[in-house]
């Protein structure tokens, strides 16, 4: 029976009883994460300014996968050096004055260099790179750090919580965004604004969680094996699954480059952000009660949307194209909720650090599909791309229903 109101009072209930503390750092970074990314949406906001700078399809897919495979690549090289560190959190900190350097420099940018488009772009390139560089450092940390204060039975309705008070704040900040750009406003300053707002939250993110009490650990002795979580059948199947899903995700950041290329919808972007987390929040009651279930039955559920949603924008009257928005929204929050609960809850502690580290350099090794995206645009036109990501997403479902329990 479908339990979406009780199941979403309790997620309430929750948050409102978690806000103290570590739980309670974790929640507000959380949250505050989620307002930085709506402000600044790699896939809807930054892919869109891009286009709108001329960038050719190929730098539009390169746009979102930048500061996605940035952060996740260098992992696996980080691994050994993070694991010899008793607190983690002093790593965090310190990568993460770095990233905020980086998104200053978007934020000069858009503001100063707008006359010049392809030195902004130039900037604008150069202030993801960074900001990806030390995500990838400050990433490892952040996890073994949760991993560390949040008990397992605890993290998927921690999550769950993130998801629905971000949610909230990512829809509010939507009916912002689309007030500001459409505002009369010379471009790109309405841009400026927005990654300007997006950069204070990041950093206020960033200094909450650098707050959190660390629990005190054992320090890792000796070289950490890379190995060892690739032995294990569950964790191979896992990567296999994130693959196919990944590839899939190829076409997201298209979807609002056809809106304003194609359907001339750039005033639309504020509306497609709001329903896109609307779609988080509505969605995260019916996530977290299959997640009682294991976290593959909300893969099972998110890989079914990611599906579906490229077939709907083939099919779609533009006055309905917000609908492919609104199911964007759900499939991520599914794939986060199931995609973190299931790395943590599979990863011996002795291996944690291996165990998240490989499989995130192993995502961002196809993070930068959104470039063959934009190549397969180029060549072939978006309904090509509409179909090549449905195809991957047939394949990602078989791979889950390959996944075991965990």
């Amino acid at each position: 029976m479908w339990r979406g109101p009780r199941e979403g009072r309790r997620i309430i209930l929750s948050i409102l009883g978690g806000l103290r503390g570590n739980r309670g750092r974790i929640l507000l970074n959380g949250w505050l994460i989620w307002l930085g990314d709506t402000l600044m949406n790699p896939n809807i906001i930054l892919a869109s300014f891009a286009a709108r700078l001329g960038a050719s399809p190929v730098l539009i897919g390169l746009v979102p996968a930048l500061p996605l495979a940035g952060g996740l690549l260098p992992q696996a090289l980080l691994v050994g050096w993070v694991a010899r560190h008793g607190r983690k959190l002093p790593l965090y900190r310190r990568a993460s004055a770095f990233r905020f350097a980086g998104l200053l420099l978007l934020v000069f940018g858009a503001f100063f260099l707008g006359a010049w488009p392809g030195l902004l772009l130039g900037v604008f390139l150069a202030g993801l790179f960074l900001f990806a560089l030390f995500t990838a450092v400050a990433s490892l940390p952040y996890w073994e750090v949760l991993a560390k204060a949040v008990p397992r039975e605890e993290r998927p309705g921690l999550f769950a919580a993130i998801y629905m008070g971000g949610g909230v704040l990512a829809f509010l900040a939507g009916f912002g965004v689309r007030a500001l750009l459409g505002l009369d406003l010379p471009f790109p300053l309405g841009y400026a604004l927005l990654f300007a707002l997006g950069t204070l939250a990041y950093g206020a993110a960033w200094y909450v969680f650098g707050r959190v009490e660390e629990p005190e650990e054992e320090v890792a002795v000796g070289r950490t094996d890379l190995r060892l979580p690739l032995r294990r059948p569950g964790f191979r199947a896992y990567l296999t699954a994130r693959l196919f899903l990944g590839l899939a995700g190829m076409v997201e950041p298209f979807y609002a480059a056809y809106a304003v290329r194609v359907l001339g919808k750039e005033a639309e972007l504020g509306l497609y952000l709001a329903l896109n987390a609307l779609a988080f929040i509505l969605s995260n009651a019916l996530w977290s009660a299959l997640a009682r279930r294991g976290a593959k039955a909300v893969f099972l559920g998110g890989g079914v949307l990611v599906l579906a949603t490229p077939l709907l924008a083939l099919a779609l009257p533009p006055g309905a194209f917000a609908l492919v928005f609104f199911l964007q929204g759900a499939y991520l929050a599914a794939l986060g909720i199931a995609g973190n609960t299931y790395l943590l809850n599979l990863a011996p502690p002795e291996e944690r650090t291996a165990t998240v580290g490989l499989a995130n350099s192993f995502l961002g090794l196809f993070a930068f599909s959104p470039v063959l995206g934009g190549w397969v645009v180029g060549a072939w036109g978006y309904g090509a791309l509409f179909l090549l990501s449905a195809g991957l997403a047939v394949l990602g479902l078989w791979a889950v229903r390959r996944l075991p329990e965990a």
